[in-house]
């Protein structure tokens, strides 16, 4: 049997006679051969699909000092001037953010260093945010009551400005909180606007449902503008689930029950549609989670009267149909799914 050196001796040969030419060799290599792909990544970019154990460790390292620094500020919160106060706060946080932009800049990387880069991210971030409180507050004059019209402009500026550092160091995370702190405006800014009113349950309840739905686009438009940034297009998906389903179980104790019930468990099963296309158990085990309490809250909210034993038994029943639903899903969907991805990897394909 020929080896691989002597194939090649033979081709040489046969182009160097004329007998074959390089289009005969380009006509072999089908649409489904694998690409070479070149990676034109900064080399300062270290690229990890999944939060490790030490990357998990780092970044509580870094809550850990933001505790130590905020316990600094409580300490000396009477004594002290509002200007250490935000000298520790809004003043440490670009430091943080300046030290981690020089190792980041580094030729040299490792996982220990990007650790202790995440880290400083985090801390400067939460530093940042704090500074940003205690400015809005010291600027309007006290502490004794939320002002969130000013906290919506704050939250703006804040997100402008991580958005603005992450040109810079492009790390997912502070493209992340930017987006966040923005997003989180909105509420703000019509809480502010509202809050001397009356608003029902229901109204609250269609604010936050809008902005889960305005967290969850964001990320898309981001990696519609910026390609590159795919991994974060379902960063806040799970999130946002989460959130749409609290405001309408919080709201069917409200006026409307019954309809934001039935509208919530429409969700869920939305939810778990979404799930199986884009292979998320994250949204797959919130929709699970909502399901069971929708469950149990139906038995004892509108069963009650025909006493606790048949409120118990139907709990029951709804819990097991719950337990089999989510089972059935992960089975038939998620598995399965796994299992043809494997056969598919195992033939050529374009990337």
């Amino acid at each position: 049997m020929r080896d691989k050196e002597q194939i090649l001796s033979e081709l040489r040969n046969e182009l160097d006679m004329g007998l074959i030419t390089e289009a005969d060799l380009k006509s072999l290599l089908t649409p489904d051969s694998p690409e070479i792909v070149h990676d034109h990544s900064p080399r300062h970019e270290i690229k990890h699909d999944k939060l490790s154990a030490v990357d998990v460790m780092f970044y509580i390292a870094g809550i850990v000092l933001f505790s130590t620094i905020m316990s600094s500020i409580v300490q000396t919160w009477s004594a002290g001037s509002y200007i250490t106060h935000i000298g520790l706060s809004a003043g440490m946080g670009p430091l943080l953010w300046l030290l981690a932009y020089i190792l980041l800049r580094s030729p040299y990387q490792s996982d220990i260093r990007k650790g202790l880069e995440n880290s400083l991210l985090l801390t400067g971030s939460l530093l940042l945010i704090t500074g940003g409180y205690i400015i809005t507050n010291e600027i309007i004059g006290g502490f004794n009551e939320l002002n969130l019209i000013p906290g919506a402009i704050a939250l703006v500026a804040l997100s402008a400005l991580h958005i603005g550092f992450d040109r810079l160091v492009n790390r997912n995370f502070v493209l992340l909180m930017g987006i966040l702190l923005g997003t989180a405006a909105f509420p703000t800014l019509l809480i502010g606007m509202l809050q001397v009113r009356d608003i029902s349950v229901d109204v609250w309840s269609i604010v936050l449902i809008f902005t889960s739905a305005l967290l969850a686009y964001a990320t898309r438009v981001i990696v519609r503008v910026s390609p590159s940034r795919h991994k974060i297009k379902t960063s806040f998906d799970s999130l946002a689930t989460f959130m749409t389903l609290s405001s309408m179980y919080a709201a069917s104790f409200g006026n409307y029950g019954l309809l934001w019930l039935g509208v919530m468990i429409a969700a869920i099963f939305g939810a778990f549609y979404l799930s199986i296309i884009s292979q998320n158990k994250r949204l797959l085990g919130n929709g699970s989670f909502f399901l069971v309490l929708a469950v149990i809250t139906i038995s004892f909210k509108y069963f009650s009267g025909f006493g606790a034993t048949l409120s118990l038994v139907m709990a029951t029943i709804g819990l097991l149909g719950s337990a089999a639903v989510a089972a059935g899903i992960n089975k038939k969907y998620f598995k399965e799914s796994t299992t043809q991805a494997t056969d598919q990897d195992s033939s050529p394909k374009n990337y």
